[in-house]
């Protein structure tokens, strides 16, 4: 009795304790915040800013750092001189690169081969052309002028463009169409996840572990994997009127198609202006290869766009598509577990594949 008494009262003593150093290290060593500027209807990364920042509760924490224009960079990156081209990079989360450190996303893996250009990383979550535009003018106004142009077209930018983001072309002027991001950035994080860092990034870890190794063992012994389906991607493969009525109304497909042809058409005619190439690359998602693009075939409709609008395409879905092919781990070994955005395998496949295009 003595004995079970006293191996419990340990056990508690040893909790109280982690729970107390838990405490204490999240609100001061642990109490990180991200680089994001939150304004009403809108968003930005914040300037000279050195924070972490976790995607997902199932995604890594990772270092975020920002340069003096407000772009994400890394470590390592470069300085931007006037003797080098530059070349803007525009995109969403996954130029961003959610979940890897910038030296293992696709831009960072681009910017580390190529030498002697500057590179201008203008991807944030949730962006879409209407704020690629916005970017761009802004920068071209700065008397910033880009040599390349590179267009990281996601198949979110449809929904964005339809349903997300505003955009004024006379004033330049790019507002999200509600004021929701901005509420959310006010509300503060709930009591357990603020004042117990380690332990709930302990659970996540383990968590995350767990569901990938269950991954793995179904796809070794019964060859089944679990592919994310979305609200976003599932046009591709899904008959418009059976899509999600509470996002695709019976025009959403054609008015985001119309407002994003219309946006990479301006686009297309200020890089001529400027005398800049012009680059689109599309790339897919795990559930486009796993479900396919019958009924809307974005690679065909960027190709046709690109005919145009004169832009050149990389498509990078073929790459993708043979890597499936091979490997039976396919989904793991190139995305995040149960979701759309690249590991580093995969952030490496697509930086291969727009290198030896632009180059």
């Amino acid at each position: 009795m003595k004995k079970n008494i006293f191996y419990f009262f340990s056990i508690f003593l040893f909790l109280f304790i982690f729970l107390i150093i838990d405490l204490s290290l999240s609100n001061t060593i642990l109490n990180y915040k991200n680089c994001f500027k939150y304004e009403q209807y809108y968003y930005e990364l914040k300037k000279n800013c050195k924070e972490s920042y976790r995607f997902k509760k199932t995604f890594p924490i990772v270092e975020t750092i920002t340069d003096e224009l407000g772009l994400r960079v890394g470590n390592k990156s470069p300085l931007k001189t006037k003797d080098n081209e530059n070349i803007f990079i525009f995109g969403d989360s996954f130029t961003y690169g959610v979940g890897l450190e910038y030296e293992k996303t696709f831009v960072g893996l681009i910017e580390k081969k190529i030498k002697n250009q500057n590179i201008f990383n203008f991807g944030v979550g949730s962006y879409s052309p209407s704020v690629y535009l916005y970017k761009l003018k802004k920068k071209l106004k700065e008397g910033v002028v880009p040599d390349k142009i590179i267009l990281f077209l996601d198949l979110t930018d449809v929904l964005d463009e339809a349903s997300r983001w505003d955009y004024n072309d006379e004033l330049n002027i790019v507002k999200l169409k509600t004021n929701e991001v901005y509420k959310r950035s006010l509300e503060k994080e709930k009591f357990f996840k603020r004042n117990f860092k380690v332990s709930t990034n302990l659970f996540s870890y383990l968590n995350f572990h767990l569901r990938t190794f269950r991954d793995k063992v179904k796809i070794k012994i019964k060859d089944e994997r679990k592919i994310k389906t979305s609200i976003q991607g599932s046009f591709t493969y899904t008959e418009p009127e059976l899509l999600d009525k509470r996002f695709w109304k019976s025009d959403t497909l054609s008015l985001g198609i119309a407002k994003l042809e219309n946006r990479l058409n301006k686009i297309s005619n200020i890089s001529k202006k400027v005398n800049s190439d012009f680059y689109i690359v599309i790339y897919p998602w795990a559930e486009t290869l796993e479900f396919g693009q019958e009924k809307f075939n974005w690679s065909e409709f960027t190709k046709r766009m690109c005919i145009k609008i004169d832009c050149k395409v990389i498509d990078a879905i073929p790459e993708f598509q043979l890597y499936k092919d091979q490997n039976t781990n396919w989904s793991n070994e190139l995305y995040f577990l149960n979701d759309e955005h690249f590991n580093k395998k995969g952030a490496f496949l697509l930086s291969e594949k727009v290198i030896k295009n632009i180059n």
